[in-house]
């Protein structure tokens, strides 16, 4: 299911290029993070009274590593969009900055991507977003990438502190996720290189709106560097997929324990009333 992008004509012609240049990224992110649910079908036209927004809990920072990781350290996210209502918002992980450039041979100009990806401290993907722009164009994307199960037709909101919302649509949505855009300019940019964070909103299947709050500290620094370096890139996310698979063993031992003691638990309660019970 797909909607068309507000994006002019020649961004959209660069979006191409961009999955291209930021494809290995993805791949190493893939490797950790497992399959989102499929989604579920669209609210009734009619829906109820608006839920309130979930709330989020504030990433845990990856520890500094090489330059080329852009500050990811700086820009830790909080995020509510994996927990069920009722129960705690996952710990997010801000993965470092990616930057990939590309000379276009059909416009002839030079396309850069960077984009930041959230995962929850076990693996799970929770968001994706990052800045496209052609050089020399005063208009670029902010590009937005969510697990399915979004409801497309309310669209999403990117909102930095004291400005007005941007609201962007969805491009398209395949397996895993659902992409969008939304066009801003370079005075949006500025006052991203100067807020402290920005937080990206939008509805759940249910219509519940969810905001997940990304921090910026490492976003200047990355946006006026030079282009990732690779090898500094995977090794920082090398260091990240250690400390998930040491969350995620943590937590299956954590389990392993409460279903121990459950089953303990059962078998004295048994027993006790196996003695308790009259004899024959």
């Amino acid at each position: 299911m797909t909607r068309r992008s507000s994006l002019a004509p020649r961004l959209a012609q660069c979006a191409v290029l961009a999955l291209a240049i930021t494809g290995a990224a993805t791949m190493a992110q893939a490797q950790t993070a497992p399959t989102p649910a499929p989604a579920k079908p669209a609210a009734p036209a009619k829906p109820a009274a608006p839920k309130p927004a979930a709330t989020a809990k504030p990433a845990t920072p990856a520890k500094p590593g090489a330059a080329a990781a852009g500050g990811a350290a700086a820009g830790a996210a909080g995020a509510a969009a994996a927990a069920p209502d009722g129960q705690a918002a996952p710990t997010a992980l801000a993965l470092p900055w990616l930057k990939r450039c590309a000379d276009d041979p059909q416009i002839k100009k030079q396309i850069c991507s960077m984009e930041q990806t959230i995962l929850s401290d076990v693996g799970q993907f929770i968001a994706r977003f990052g800045i496209l722009e052609v050089k020399d164009d005063n208009k670029m994307a902010f590009t937005i990438g969510l697990p399915n199960g979004v409801l497309l037709r309310q669209g999403f909101r990117v909102v930095l502190a004291g400005d007005e919302p941007k609201a962007g649509s969805y491009v398209v949505c395949d397996d895993k996720t659902c992409r969008g855009d939304v066009v801003i300019d370079t005075a949006f940019l500025d006052k991203m290189k100067k807020a402290p964070g920005v937080t990206l909103q939008y509805a759940n299947s249910t219509g519940r709106i969810v905001s997940i709050p990304v921090g910026l500290g490492g976003f200047t620094k990355a946006y006026d560097g030079p282009p990732t370096d690779q090898k500094a890139f995977t090794d920082e996310f090398s260091k990240i997929e250690a400390t998930i698979k040491q969350n995620v063993a943590q937590r299956q031992q954590a389990v392993q324990q409460q279903t121990q003691q459950m089953t303990e638990g059962l078998e004295k309660l048994g027993a006790q009333r196996q003695q308790a019970a009259p004899q024959q």
